[in-house]
C-alpha cells in the first residue's frame, strides 16, 4: 500500500470546512488545527505535504509570507468574505507564495482584483462554489407560508432594521404573518434598537427573537418563507438551506446576489419584498437548490483544484508551453488570440517533487485522521498520462504536470489571423460560404430553437463577421466581438436600427474585458475554431469565449485533428472537444448535433453544446437533431 499524502489543514472559522474535511480524509492523510500561535502552524507545516488555509488572520498572512513553497509544501488558500471586503489581508500577502487561492464566488474575485490586481498573475485562483449537504436539509411537505425565518449572525451587514420595516409593511395586508428571527443579536445597540422599534411598529405578536440555533433544520422544520436582508453576502447558507426544506426564498439583492439567485426571489424596495412573499409559493424552488448547490458539485471542483481528477489530455498540443509564452492572464483589455506572428513556444519547466516530511509530531487540537487508502503522488498534483495543465485563471482548474514531455506534432505554420481578415474585409470580402445561404439559414434555426428551449435572450460571438448570418437570428441582445476593425464598423452601419445590437472591435486599446465576463446567457463561435492556425492563437480564444457567458457555449466547427484538404493556409482543423474537456472541467459537453449538410456544401463543421450545470437534462433538445 502507498503512503498517503499529508494535507494540513489550517482553519481560523470552522464553519464551512466539516464536509469537506471528511471527503478529503479519504483522500489524504488529514490533521485539521485552530492554532493560537506561530509555533503550532509551524509544527503542522513541517508534518504536511500540503497546506491549506482556511479563511485567513494575522497568523495566517505571517505563516504563509515566510514562503512555505520554498520547503516543498504545495499552499492552498480559500477565502469568503470578510478577507477580501473588510481586511487589509489583500494587500499585505504575498500571493506568490500561494499555489491555489479558492474564492467562492466571482463577485468576490471580482472584488479581491479590484484590491489586488496582480492576483491572477501571481496565483491559480479558482472559484468553487458552497455546496450544501443535502442529507442534512430534506424537503418538509407542510410548511407554514405565514410563518416566516430570518437567520444570520449578529453582524450589521445583515440589515436587521429591513425586516422590521417589510413586516410592518406586510402585517397592513395580514396580520397573520409571524417573523422568526434566529441568531444572536449585538446587545448595546442593535438588539434594544429591535425591541424598541418592534414595540413602537405595534408587532410585538408579529416578531419575535428565538436567540442563537444549533439545530438549524428543526428551526426550518415549520417556516415557510425564509428572508434575507443583508447589504452583502458570498453566498447566504441560511438561503439555500431554507430553499431545500422548500421555503419560499426572498433576497434583498445585494451586490453579487445574481450570481446565486434568480431575478424572481430578489427585491430593492419592501414593496417588492411583501409582493414575494404574498404572491409566492413554497417549494418553488427546492430543486433549483438541488440543481446549484449539491455539496457533491461542490467536492468534485474541490478534487479537481486539488489535482485528484484529470480528464485524458489530447496528444498534440504541448499547452504548458502556451501558457508559459500566452502568460495565461485571461483578463487583459486586448485579447491575446490578437497576437501576430508568436514566437515558437518553449517546454515548461516540471514543479519539483515535494519532499516527505522529516518527521510527525502531534499537533494540540488535532482532528482525527481517517485510514482510507490512495496511491501515493510523487509531484504537488497527481500525474496522469498527457494531461493539460490550466492557466491562472478563476474558472479553470489547475491540471497535472506532465511526467515525460508531449511530443508535438509538427508544427504549423504561422499565420497572422488578425491580418488576414482585416485585409479580406477591406479588399471586400466575405465571411465565406458558410454564412450565407443554406448554411446561414440551418444555423440560424438551430440557434433560435436553442434560444427558445432554453429562455436565452441574450448573446455574444466571438467572431461576428461580416453581419450576414446574424440576418437569420432572432435574439434579444446581440453583442458581435471581431478581429477587424473593418468589418465592425461595416456591420455597425447594417445594424443601427436596432439598439440591443452591438459590436466590439477586439483592437481597441479601450476595451474593458472585465465589462463582458459573465454577462450573457450564451457565448457562439461559428466557423472559427478552425481558422485559428496558430496554437496560442487558439488557446486564448477559447479563454475568452468561455468568460463570456453564466449558461451556454455553442461552437460550430470541425471536430478533427488534420490540415485542410484543400490546401488553404488559414485553415487547420482541431479535435476541440478534446481539448476543451481537459481545459475547461466545470463545462459539460451538453449535446453533440451532427450538421446534415456536413460534407454535402462546404463544411465538416457540427454543433457542440456546453454548459455550466453537469446536471442539466439534454432530452429536450433532441429536436435539434431534426432541423434542416
Amino acid at each position: 500500500m502507498h503512503q498517503k499524502k499529508k494535507l494540513a489543514i489550517i482553519i481560523e472559522v470552522d464553519s464551512f470546512i466539516g464536509d469537506i474535511f471528511q471527503h478529503l480524509s479519504k483522500t489524504y492523510e488529514v490533521m485539521a488545527i485552530q492554532p493560537k500561535t506561530f509555533k503550532e502552524i509551524e509544527t503542522a507545516v513541517e508534518w504536511a505535504d500540503i497546506v491549506w488555509f482556511e479563511f485567513c488572520n494575522e497568523l495566517f498572512v505571517h505563516a504563509i509570507n515566510q514562503n512555505i513553497k520554498r520547503r516543498g509544501k504545495r499552499v492552498i488558500a480559500r477565502w469568503h468574505r470578510f478577507e477580501i471586503v473588510e481586511s487589509n489581508f489583500p494587500d499585505r500577502i504575498d500571493f506568490g507564495a500561494i499555489d491555489d487561492l479558492i474564492l467562492v464566488s466571482h463577485d468576490m474575485l471580482r472584488v479581491l482584483k479590484l484590491r489586488a490586481p496582480q492576483v491572477t498573475q501571481k496565483t491559480r485562483t479558482h472559484v468553487v462554489w458552497n455546496g450544501l449537504n443535502l442529507e442534512k436539509f430534506k424537503p418538509i411537505p407542510s410548511l407554514d407560508k405565514k410563518k416566516i425565518a430570518w437567520a444570520a449572525k449578529p453582524f450589521m451587514r445583515k440589515n436587521q432594521p429591513l425586516f422590521l420595516q417589510i413586516m410592518h409593511s406586510l402585517v397592513k395586508r395580514d396580520p397573520s404573518y409571524t417573523l422568526h428571527v434566529a441568531g444572536e443579536q449585538e446587545e448595546f445597540v442593535m438588539m434594544p434598537y429591535l425591541k424598541r422599534t418592534t414595540e413602537k411598529l405595534g408587532l410585538t405578536r408579529n416578531v419575535f427573537f428565538h436567540g442563537w440555533q444549533r439545530n438549524m433544520p428543526a428551526f426550518l422544520a415549520d417556516k415557510g418563507v425564509i428572508l434575507s436582508t443583508s447589504v452583502h453576502e458570498s453566498f447566504g447558507y441560511n438561503i439555500a438551506e431554507a430553499m431545500a426544506v422548500g421555503a419560499l426564498p426572498v433576497v434583498h439583492d445585494y451586490p453579487g446576489a445574481e450570481e446565486f439567485w434568480p431575478d424572481e426571489i430578489r427585491f430593492s424596495s419592501v414593496d417588492e419584498a411583501v409582493e414575494k412573499i404574498v404572491a409566492g409559493q413554497t417549494h418553488q424552488w427546492t430543486q433549483y437548490v438541488h440543481e446549484k448547490f449539491p455539496l457533491a458539485k461542490q467536492l468534485r471542483e474541490l478534487d479537481i483544484v486539488m489535482g485528484d481528477r484529470v480528464a485524458e489530455a489530447p496528444k498534440t498540443l504541448n499547452w504548458a508551453s502556451l501558457e508559459q509564452q500566452a502568460g495565461s492572464n485571461m483578463k487583459r483589455p486586448v485579447p491575446l488570440w490578437l497576437a501576430q506572428r508568436p514566437a515558437p513556444a518553449q517546454q515548461a519547466p516540471q514543479p519539483a517533487p515535494i519532499p516527505q516530511a522529516i518527521s510527525v509530531q502531534q499537533v494540540r487540537e488535532a482532528m482525527p485522521v481517517a485510514e482510507v487508502a490512495m496511491q501515493a503522488m510523487q509531484q504537488p498534483y497527481p500525474t496522469q498520462p498527457h494531461p493539460i495543465p490550466a492557466p491562472s485563471v478563476e474558472r479553470l482548474a489547475p491540471v497535472t504536470p506532465l511526467e515525460q514531455p508531449i511530443r508535438r506534432s509538427e508544427a504549423a505554420p504561422s499565420f497572422d489571423s488578425t491580418g488576414y481578415w482585416e485585409g479580406r474585409y477591406r479588399s471586400g470580402g466575405n465571411s465565406g460560404a458558410g454564412s450565407y445561404d443554406v448554411l446561414a439559414k440551418y444555423k440560424g434555426q438551430f440557434l433560435n430553437s436553442l434560444a427558445r428551449k432554453k429562455g436565452l435572450k441574450s448573446f455574444a460571438e466571438m467572431g461576428s463577421g461580416d453581419g450576414n448570418q446574424l440576418k437569420y437570428f432572432s435574439f434579444d441582445r446581440y453583442t458581435g466581438f471581431d478581429v477587424s476593425k473593418t468589418v465592425i464598423e461595416r456591420t455597425m452601419m447594417m445594424y443601427r436600427d436596432k439598439p440591443n445590437y452591438n459590436f466590439v472591435w477586439l483592437g481597441d486599446q479601450s476595451l474593458d474585458w472585465e465589462m463582458h465576463e459573465d454577462a450573457y446567457d450564451c457565448a457562439l463561435s461559428l466557423d472559427v475554431l478552425y481558422h485559428l492556425v496558430d496554437d496560442n492563437i487558439y488557446v486564448n480564444y477559447l479563454d475568452q469565449l468561455f468568460s463570456l457567458p453564466q449558461r451556454y457555449v455553442v461552437i460550430y466547427a470541425s471536430n478533427f485533428d488534420g490540415p485542410d484538404i484543400r490546401g488553404a493556409s488559414h485553415v487547420r482543423h482541431r479535435k476541440f472537444t478534446t481539448d476543451i474537456a481537459n481545459r475547461f472541467p466545470q463545462w459539460s459537453l451538453l449535446k453533440l448535433v451532427e450538421n446534415p449538410y456536413k460534407f454535402k456544401e462546404s463544411t465538416e463543421a457540427d454543433f457542440a453544446i456546453y454548459s455550466r450545470d453537469e446536471f442539466e437534462n439534454a432530452l429536450d433538445l433532441n429536436e435539434l437533431d431534426a432541423i434542416r
